[in-house]
């Protein structure tokens, strides 16, 4: 290989990892922007909307949360312990939206002392996946 063909390949790798990083930025976008859309669905359905059709905040509420664990399974590639991280941070969304959904629709309906902490913490899984996917866009994978 001489010189020139060097020089072509690493601006090829350099491309290629500025693409990838590009990409990593747009899926921590996108799981930041599910986290927030995760925080206006309980917030309307458990403040805003009356109970009769706040039930509908149980399947509606699972659309953000089943998409980041459908976008985190289905990742080709990850840095190491990242599948157990994402797992980790499903299972808790899971746990966490559970919770607040039970217990807000029992025992605070409209309450928005009850429900806009609820909401801000479903979005933390969010959050975390978010931060994850930037992580992984700088750091080389192993």
């Amino acid at each position: 290989m001489d010189r020139e063909q060097a020089e072509q390949a690493l601006a090829d790798a350099r491309a290629a990892g500025s693409r990838i990083r590009a990409k990593a930025r747009l899926h921590a976008v996108v799981a930041a922007g599910l986290g927030v859309l995760a925080v206006v669905i309980l917030l309307v359905f458990g403040v805003l909307v009356p109970p009769p059709a706040s039930y509908a905040i149980t399947a509606v509420g699972l659309v953000p949360l089943l998409v980041l664990i459908v976008y985190t399974s289905t990742r080709p590639v990850v840095p190491r312990h990242y599948r157990s991280l994402y797992a980790l941070c499903g299972a808790g969304g899971a746990g966490i939206y559970s919770a607040v959904v039970v217990v807000g629709s029992a025992v605070f309906p409209g309450s928005w002392a009850w429900w806009l902490p609820g909401a801000l913490v479903t979005a933390v899984p969010f959050f975390v996946v978010a931060y994850l996917d930037l992580r992984a866009g700088r750091e080389p994978s192993t």
